[in-house]
């Protein structure tokens, strides 16, 4: 905070932030005995470093055996990097204020990234570790400044709790506002009011006596917790789906991404950041309940009888602007996460558009036009996609995009782009997010549904291709490019299954350009035709997409197909 500006508590919206936290140091050799905590809080400070003030807080707080969030601006730390290396070396954790403290609200998206990117370098440069918190100076925010710090992959943190401390409170003052806070809160003090430095010690133990101490902000929930190493979210889940780790959070886009756990006792928390996709969770295999756009929570699951539970989370919904972050599993009182669940002996990876990703399947009409009812409606969880793995005992991936083609989208939309832009993502929005395949993900078949969008709509006048024809061409050597590359990928041992359902009401190119191409391979490819009327497919999911029932035909017939080409 600006120590010569009125400062306020801004009302923070719900933002679709990647899961992150600050940077933890090493812990202070002179740290006394821990107490009892039955909860914690974050004790946070802005500003810094500064000659003077940033020694002396760090004294305040060894004494006080107390770890603390420092917010610097990046000026500060270009100007004095040995406090900034100093602050880690305390056991601190550091976040980004910006570069100079502006109005971020008031700059052009231009000069907000400049004032977060520059202030990620430097610290970065200084100290070898890139943050991913952010507090923005004067706690002022919107829509569009939450917008570029999700290009940094920045979590934006507020305060619980506001010590007064830059309009020049009194020290009574200060450790009567930090009363306020309870189990889960951050306060927002200063680098450099004396005042705080003489509340410190008063505050901290004042928390100690409520049960109350000193931590640091989760990286998947921004909320206090204990101190110390955290279980990185892969370590406490199993997944096969495609995700960008942030801190020990993970991020995620593409429908279809599960986690499983394992934990005991009566009560599990999923830490969950997310204001735009819905949920399917099943405890021990049960019947799903469906958690619609969580937010920014812990959202908990109680009433469970004693002892070792299952739970799995996974995501139905298509969001490819938008990142959803999950932070892990939180033990309930008395319990503990265990270890994850193995991972399955087989894998399938399903590549696709609308009618992979479960676009409209839960509808029992075709009509989902009113607000919000496709994203209802939407379920990859109980598309044929997720139904044929489980069938199967085995994990996968959707890696599916409504409306996408090949080489060409819906009725020509998007010129420029298609699937292959996207497929290599672990984001599908964010251009600079390759995908590292894990060294265990390896699938014994990958089922490519693309075409639809191609050929469902004739081609436009203005569009890049002069007729069917041209189109034509252009998908058969893009299809055969990216089998290629597939095979590169993944070897001489894995399947590829070319699926394509009836379109002979318009026409025939996309059912004989698929039969060319596995006529014309060498390799493991082979082709499996949808036929609509012979299956009974009724298409009553919205805009005409397959339904339940169809999903279950589907799955069925992907099932008995794929028998023979699994090991």
């Amino acid at each position: 905070m600006n120590r010569t500006s009125p400062h306020r508590i801004a009302v923070l919206g719900v933002a679709v932030l990647l899961g992150g936290g600050s940077i933890a140091g090493p812990a202070s050799a002179a740290t006394p005995t821990p107490p009892r905590c039955t909860g914690y809080v974050a004790l946070t400070f802005d500003d810094g470093p500064t000659p003077g003030n940033t020694e002396t807080l760090l004294q305040v707080l060894r004494d006080a055996g107390a770890r603390a969030t420092m917010f610097n601006t990046g000026a500060n730390v270009a100007a004095n990097p040995e406090l900034t290396r100093a602050q880690l070396a305390a056991g601190m954790w550091i976040g980004n204020h910006s570069w100079d403290h502006p109005h971020m609200t008031q700059l052009t998206p231009a000069e907000q990234a400049a004032q977060l990117s520059r202030t990620q370098d430097v610290i970065k440069q200084v100290t070898g570790v890139t943050v991913t918190l952010f507090r923005p100076p004067y706690l002022e925010t919107n829509d569009a400044l939450r917008t570029v710090e999700r290009q940094y992959r920045l979590r934006e943190i507020n305060a619980d709790v506001d010590s007064r401390d830059w309009d020049n409170t009194s020290v009574d003052q200060i450790v009567e506002n930090a009363r306020a806070l309870e189990a889960g809160d951050s306060v927002l003090m200063h680098d450099w009011p004396p005042n705080t430095l003489r509340a410190v010690p008063r505050i901290v133990t004042e928390l100690r006596a409520r049960g109350l101490c000193p931590g640091q902000i989760s990286p998947g929930t921004g909320r206090a917790v204990a101190p110390g190493p955290i279980t990185p979210v892969l370590g406490q889940v199993h997944t096969a789906g495609r995700v960008s780790q942030v801190g020990t959070g993970v991020a995620y886009t593409w429908p279809g991404v599960y986690f499983e756990g394992r934990f005991r006792g009566t009560s599990v928390g999923l830490a969950l950041d997310d204001a735009v996709n819905d949920y399917d969770v099943r405890i021990d295999g049960g019947a799903p309940t469906t958690l619609v756009t969580p937010g920014t929570t812990t959202h908990w699951i109680t009433g469970l009888s004693r002892g070792m539970h299952t739970v799995r989370l996974a995501k139905r919904t298509e969001s490819p602007w938008n990142l959803a972050g999950f932070g892990g599993l939180v033990a309930g009182p008395g319990g503990e996460i265990l270890a994850a669940p193995a991972a399955r002996h087989r894998q399938i990876e399903f590549i696709g558009d609308s009618w992979t990703a479960g676009y409209g399947d839960m509808s029992t009409s075709r009509d989902c036009s009113g607000a919000g009812v496709l994203t209802r409606n939407s379920n990859a969880d109980q598309a044929f996609a997720a139904r044929t793995a489980r069938a199967l005992n085995a994990d996968y991936q959707v890696d599916a995009w409504s409306g996408i083609g090949m080489v060409r989208n819906y009725n020509g939309s998007s010129p420029g782009t298609d699937y292959r832009t996207y497929y290599d993502r672990a984001l599908q929005a964010v251009d600079e997010s390759a995908w590292q395949r894990p060294a265990s993900w390896h699938p014994e078949v990958v089922v490519i549904g693309l075409g639809i969008n191609d050929f469902s709509t004739p081609v436009n006048p203005g569009e890049k291709w002069a007729d069917e024809a041209a189109l034509v061409t252009d998908f058969h050597d893009a299809y055969q490019g990216f089998l290629d590359k597939l095979r590169q990928r993944y070897g001489p041992r894995t399947s590829f299954v070319l699926t394509y359902p009836d379109l002979s009401y318009r026409t025939t190119a996309l059912a004989d350009t698929i039969q060319r191409i596995v006529r014309e391979r060498t390799d493991r490819t082979q082709a499996l035709y949808y036929d609509n009327a012979a299956l009974g497919l009724d298409l009553l999911g919205c805009d005409w997409h397959p339904s339940q029932h169809d999903h279950e035909i589907l799955a069925g017939t992907l099932t008995t197909f794929l028998r023979g080409s699994l090991r």
